[in-house]
């Protein structure tokens, strides 16, 4: 799948930034989205889902919260969590529509009340396959789990925007992580465009655990580049790393304090299952994670 979101007026896809979670959300994931819908000139949906088993949660007489300011549990009605989570949508929708009015984003609103991936899954089923998810509660170190459900639940989409808790910036480089030759191509091209809203240079980061194959990807890149019309890489670097190794890749981010980063999901930076713990530690600026 290529790193990708329908532009605005297509009707077959847009940025949906997902809101609603426990930890609220990350004015770098809000920032994040706009940069991805100027790059493609997409449009940015801001869906709020109020997760439908909290409100299953409240029905029981047994069911108690304890409020932000601390004291004592208290009884939850369901027209108290409604109110609140109205409250909490209204800002943030507010939040988002300023961000999108200050860099000329289309921005459009909506609040559901579902299972959170199903209500994902059916807002990116609506209008076609090239959606962009951009996960507005930050990541933590033990989310792995839902990563990995996020990408297996929701099938209309080319991928996925993270943001982790020590997330400071979206200007800067962007570095493009390539394990797949086949993905080269695409993966370029997307960083580039990104280029144009973070106002850094690509840095492409090729990947491989054979010296040889590394350096015939090399060779391929550059004459990619050789080909286009979008001027040369600022820079080419390889990476010889185990294909269980995410260290390598990691030391890369730290190095370059990109703007924005693009890896693949299920690779070497991000497996499916494997702790996130090493990625969190040094990732301060977005990753688009590609299918």
């Amino acid at each position: 799948m290529i790193a990708h979101v329908a532009a605005a007026g297509e009707r077959s896809g847009r940025v949906v930034l997902w809101l609603g979670g426990s930890a609220g959300a990350s004015r770098i994931a809000i920032d994040a989205a706009m940069s991805i819908a100027q790059a493609f000139q997409a449009a940015v949906e801001s869906l709020y889902i109020e997760d439908k088993q909290l409100f299953d949660l409240a029905e029981f007489p047994f069911a108690r919260a304890i409020g932000s300011s601390g004291g004592s549990w208290q009884p939850l009605p369901q027209a108290t969590l409604e109110r609140e989570m109205r409250f909490a949508a209204a800002a943030l929708h507010r939040q988002v529509a300023e961000a999108g009015a200050a860099v000329s984003v289309p921005c459009h609103a909506r609040v559901v009340r579902d299972e959170p991936l199903r209500g994902l899954a059916r807002a990116c089923a609506e209008n076609g396959p090239w959606n962009v998810i951009v996960v507005g509660e930050p990541l933590a170190p033990s989310d792995e789990a839902r990563l990995s459900e996020l990408f297996e639940r929701v099938r209309d989409t080319t991928g996925a925007v993270i943001v982790g808790p020590l997330a400071r910036r979206t200007q800067g480089p962007v570095v493009a992580v390539v394990e797949e030759f086949e993905r080269l191509g695409p993966m370029l091209k997307a960083a580039q465009r990104l280029t144009t809203v973070t106002g850094g240079d690509v840095k492409l980061t090729l990947v491989g655990d054979r010296r040889d194959e590394l350096a015939w990807m090399e060779g391929e890149a550059r004459l990619l580049c050789a080909d286009g019309d979008d001027g040369e890489i600022a820079e080419f670097e390889t990476v010889l790393a185990a294909n269980d190794d995410p260290a390598p890749l990691a030391a890369v981010l730290q190095r370059h304090k990109p703007g924005f980063a693009l890896a693949q999901y299920g690779g070497r930076l991000i497996a499916p299952g494997a702790s996130l713990r090493p990625l969190t530690q040094v990732l301060e600026c977005p990753l688009f994670l590609v299918r």
